[in-house]
């Protein structure tokens, strides 16, 4: 299936009633494209960061990760790390 994108402006209603009109497979995708594009927290994509850094940097031992983030956050903390 040949797929060809285009920008649409049409009024949420008209929208709500085309989606009402999907049968339950086209509905499943559209769920999933939309969880795709979902809006998370703030704690949410900070927790994928650290898992995808984690996974990249294993190299790194976790004690050394930690005291890196200790001496970040008390830099944060002071003002040692603000440039002026």
């Amino acid at each position: 299936m040949a797929t060809k994108t285009i920008k649409l402006e049409i009024p949420f209603q008209k929208l709500i009633s085309i989606v009402d009109k999907l049968d339950p497979d086209e509905k499943l995708i559209l769920k999933k494209k939309l969880e795709k594009q979902k809006i998370t927290t703030w704690q949410e994509r900070f927790g994928k960061a650290l898992q995808h850094l984690g996974k990249k940097n294993i190299r790194f031992s976790e004690k050394e990760v930690s005291e890196d983030i200790r001496k970040a956050i008390a830099e944060v903390r002071t003002g040692a790390g603000a440039k002026n």
